[in-house]
């Protein structure tokens, strides 16, 4: 397959290449390439999906304890690797997808992506590695922000065991085995499960032939697709300062997420200090908006927020939003490579489309749900 996509490529005739191109390999696995010829830099995005690996009360960590683990590199040097090259590596874990995001210097797309091979293989693992990010992630949860504290309370009480923390349960990491963690890198690193995605400076065939070379003797492997589920609303309280409220949203896709991205960002342009969490998803997900100090202005705000005032507001914001998440080769890697490992048929342009279509009835409704099916987290 990859000699006659090659072989497919290298007969073209030479033309002006359009600005991404996306493949879907045999075996599941995606790539995403788009060209950024003025770009200062070059941004590799390796997303691995959840899907078959999601948190249950037994395992949640264990995906974020693999991914500090991996990227160590199989030496533990990578990091001090990629800062020679001029580079840095960037790692997070969503409910979604394991994230290993590459920043390089032009030109260092070779270089790169021997760095994200490395990263596709299981590292050697030991009771005393596992002891030793244990207390590396303890220190992270002790030093995670108010909002991130204020969407993790509401994500478990509108979804419950199906909206787990990915951070973590610290009792399960601490408790990890080797034999455990190979059992989910297994499932984790097979073709369905991958995307790689590369924005920048970059001949879109030559950098599409070299990510296929890398993801294609990944194994296919037969994943179940998760249903979150609805979520419900609520009140909680959290460990924090201010208040947040959550709203269920479903897939990315769909008018109703668009209508209450909306909705929270003009609600939160109307004050100082506002938050507002979205993290795109094939599956339910949560919008937060939410205030770190004086709760009592936005809940009021919220009480009063008016769908005449704000509307015309909340289109101009979710279409910045979504552009915003397109003004950089890093940030296109970041956001369509996330797009690209929920479902395939994710684009940025769904929301663009959503968003222009969104009536005043939509938006009114959106306002409203803030007030009725959110999830209201109260700090304390």
């Amino acid at each position: 397959m990859l000699a006659f996509i090659a072989c497919l490529l290298a007969t073209q005739v030479p033309v002006d290449q359009p600005p991404r191109l996306r493949t879907i390999l045999p075996n599941g696995a995606a790539i995403l390439v788009e060209a950024a010829p003025k770009a200062k830099g070059l941004s590799i995005e390796l997303f691995i999906s959840s899907r078959g690996t999601e948190e249950t009360p037994i395992t949640n960590g264990l995906r974020h304890l693999l991914e500090h683990l991996v990227a160590l590199g199989p030496k533990g040097d990578l990091d001090r690797r990629l800062e020679a090259a001029g580079g840095f590596l960037v790692a997070q874990t969503s409910r979604d997808a394991m994230e290993f995001r590459l920043n390089l210097p032009n030109g260092k797309l070779d270089f790169g992506l021997k760095c994200v091979e490395e990263l596709t293989h299981m590292p050697e693992v030991t009771p005393e590695t596992i002891k030793h990010e244990a207390l590396i992630l303890e220190q992270e949860v002790a030093l995670r922000d108010d909002s991130a504290k204020f969407s993790s309370a509401a994500w478990t009480l509108a979804f419950g065991d199906k909206g787990l923390d990915p951070i973590g349960n610290l009792d399960v990491i601490r408790n990890a085995t080797p034999a455990m963690l190979d059992s989910v890198h297994k499932i984790m690193f097979s073709g369905p499960n991958l995307v790689i995605a590369v924005a920048g400076d970059v001949d879109l065939d030559a950098a599409t032939i070299a990510c296929s070379s890398l993801l294609a003797n990944a194994a296919k492997r037969d994943v179940v697709e998760f249903n979150r589920g609805a979520g419900v609303g609520g009140n909680t309280t959290v460990e924090a300062a201010g208040i947040a409220y959550s709203v269920p949203v479903p897939s990315f896709k769909m008018p109703e997420t668009a209508a209450r991205l909306a909705a929270a960002l003009a609600i939160a342009s109307e004050a100082d200090h506002c938050f507002v969490i979205y993290t795109p998803s094939a599956n339910s997900g949560m919008v937060t908006l939410g205030r770190t100090e004086n709760k009592a202005e936005l809940e009021t705000i919220v009480r009063k927020a008016n769908a005449n005032d704000l509307f015309a507001r909340g289109k101009i914001l979710a279409k910045a939003w979504v552009n915003r998440n397109l003004d950089s080769p890093e940030h296109v890697a970041a956001f369509r490579g996330l797009l690209l490992v929920n479902a395939i048929d994710l684009k940025p342009d769904s929301m663009l489309e959503n968003i222009n279509a969104m009536t005043h009835a939509d938006f009114a409704s959106a306002i409203e749900s803030y007030r009725t099916n959110a999830v209201m987290v109260q700090g304390r």
